[in-house]
């Protein structure tokens, strides 16, 4: 279930499912995740630059990084009968296709509703394209309301511990939420809880000491250049 009792009591240290080279290639997720992502305009990675980059020693310029990346976030938000939930999620492709955690839209998998708000207040009900529960990932889709703007796609293949990163998703269902960190460890295996009592298994995970709150789920983890580089999972 989408942010679920089980997921309102886990600790608020984070680590991150990694997206790096896997994601761009259509490896991570099955082939239904795969080739939403690589039709995509915005699936090719572009090489970082000294802001941000794999050296660590940068600062974010949080401010701008959330300009750029604010309008491609969006609030999920999934209805099954009585029970509901919100997490986020962000624009893959400028047709409609949005990434999230599977969690998050799990309750709404079968016979459920799924609705989008995105920055500017603008609506949309969604539908399922695929999910993958034992990587936590999914990708929904809607009919565009209008011009949608594609998160850039980087990589985590270059990060480093140490270096800046920001995270933008709805915790609590509060959109547009934006906070920032480091990288804490890289390459973590974690075990996290799954749907219908199953173990849900993120290799080559991302830790993070940025601020998290359930709903922050299927958001953004950026770099410095805007780019996607992990996607936020509570363990």
């Amino acid at each position: 279930m989408p942010e679920s009792k089980h997921a309102r009591n886990r600790p608020r240290w984070m680590p991150w499912a990694a997206l790096g080279g896997a994601l761009l290639i259509g490896g991570l997720a099955g082939g239904f995740i795969g080739a939403a992502i690589n039709s995509s305009s915005a699936s090719t990675t572009t090489p970082p630059s000294s802001s941000g980059s794999s050296s660590g020693l940068s600062v974010c310029n949080v401010t701008a990084v959330a300009n750029q990346v604010i309008p491609s976030v969006v609030t999920i938000s999934v209805q099954s009968g009585t029970q509901g939930g919100t997490g986020s999620g962000e624009v893959i492709r400028s047709d409609g296709y949005i990434l999230t955690n599977n969690h998050v839209i799990a309750a709404a998998a079968n016979h459920g509703t799924i609705n989008v708000q995105f920055s500017d207040g603008t609506t949309a009900s969604a539908t399922l394209t695929g999910r993958d529960p034992q990587t936590d990932l999914a990708v929904i889709k809607v009919q565009p309301p209008k011009q949608l703007k594609v998160i850039q796609m980087g990589t985590s293949s270059t990060l480093a511990v140490g270096q800046p990163v920001v995270v933008l998703g709805a915790p609590l269902g509060l959109s547009e939420t934006v906070t920032s960190g480091i990288v804490s460890a890289l390459d973590r295996t974690i075990q996290v809880p799954g749907e219908d009592n199953t173990t849900a298994l993120l290799v080559n995970a991302i830790q993070s000491d940025a601020a998290i709150n359930p709903g922050n789920s299927g958001g953004a983890m950026v770099n410095c250049n805007d780019q996607l580089i992990g996607i936020p999972q509570e363990a």
